[in-house]
């Protein structure tokens, strides 16, 4: 076990260490200074290898928003490129010209890593040095699920914890046009510069170059911005499609004050266990998007534990049942196993679980 967390250190130092560099200024524009920025914000990144429309999540990122959008409309991206290309990884950019000379930058700003946003596939963050409030105008594109659940690497780069590597890349919106140029980009060939990565080849053979960066108005882009919707509709879809097919009706969800919901699907006929008592239960869990991830009703075997050794959530939920019964219990991110997760949990991961109330001990 030690081996393999320093085994994960090392992988993750080396690919992360460098996704830092530049510098941006953390005040936002005074009320009546500049309209309000809407909720969200839509600009078009024009590359030597074609376009990519982002939807910059205003709601949740702010100050990263304000920012960026400050060096889009000074113009500040022109002439840019992606300097940094790991497969498999990211693709960075925003800082440095074809000759990797670096462009002058304002003042950091505040890493807003702690806004419930996921380094997933195709969302842009800001790149930083170890300081976890050094962003500048660096930023980088996600090609795969950096939340720690991707294989072979599970990086991790969602905030943790608020001190040294816990603090996280703070993601402030997402590509919802032009993924196959991302694609492309993170394709290209690249050779060993230092300039790009001291410890792995990152350096596109052929420069990326950022043309430019502009604002887009969300009307000439409906089509793409119904479709960004209705892919999250399709997957807050899978867990409503797995809650019904396990007998559940969202209708019938009881929510506590603690979040945690809970469905009866069997009502039982027993006593209810009490937080310091042993039960004998079994189960299966699922993530939102319906992957399983655990189940004693696969290995055949009950599981048996004190109430009060297990997540809250479990804690809470199977203390509103009773012996006999059977519920589902969809259990938020901070009633389980929060912002650390663990293996095969995303962290910040919203649970669901399947379970049977076999016995009090």
């Amino acid at each position: 076990m030690k081996l393999y967390f320093l085994l994960g250190c090392l992988a993750l130092a080396l690919l992360v260490s460098n996704l830092s560099f530049a510098t941006a200024d953390d005040k936002t524009p005074a009320s009546g200074d500049k309209p309000k920025i809407p909720d969200m914000v839509y600009v078009r990144m024009t590359t030597s290898l074609g376009d990519i429309v982002i939807e910059l999540n205003n709601l949740k990122a702010p100050m990263t928003v304000a920012n960026f959008l400050e060096y889009v409309d000074g113009k500040f991206y022109e002439g840019t490129m992606f300097h940094r290309v790991i497969k498999g990884f990211m693709i960075q950019g925003g800082g440095m010209d074809t000759e990797y000379k670096s462009k002058p930058t304002r003042s950091p700003i505040k890493n807003e890593a702690t806004n419930g946003l996921s380094n997933l596939k195709y969302t842009i963050a800001m790149a930083r040095t170890g300081d976890p409030h050094s962003a500048t105008s660096q930023f980088f594109i996600n090609t795969v699920d950096n939340d720690g659940s991707s294989q072979p690497r599970r990086i991790n780069l969602n905030h943790s914890s608020p001190s040294g590597n816990g603090w996280g890349y703070c993601v402030f919106g997402k590509v919802i046009g032009g993924m196959d140029v991302v694609d492309k980009i993170e394709s290209t060939p690249v050779k060993k510069d230092d300039r790009a990565d001291p410890s792995t080849p990152a350096a596109p053979e052929t420069p990326v170059v950022i043309k430019k960066v502009e604002r887009v108005n969300p009307d000439s882009i409906k089509e793409l911005i119904a479709a960004a919707r209705a892919a999250e509709k399709a997957e807050q879809q899978k867990m409503l499609d797995l809650i019904k097919s396990k007998g559940g009706d969202m209708d019938k969800a009881m929510k506590t004050s603690s979040g945690l919901q809970i469905i009866h699907v069997v009502e039982g006929t027993g006593a209810s266990p009490k937080p310091t008592e042993r039960v004998r239960v079994h189960y299966t869990g699922w993530l939102t998007n319906g992957s399983k991830f655990d189940s004693s009703v696969d290995r055949g075997q009950p599981s048996e534990f004190g109430l009060n050794q297990v997540i809250r959530g479990w804690t809470e939920g199977l203390g509103l049942m009773k012996v006999g019964g059977k519920s589902l219990l969809i259990i938020p991110a901070d009633l389980a196993y929060g912002a650390s997760g663990r293996p095969g949990i995303p962290p910040n991961s919203t649970l669901i679980f399947e379970v049977e109330l076999l016995d009090i001990l």
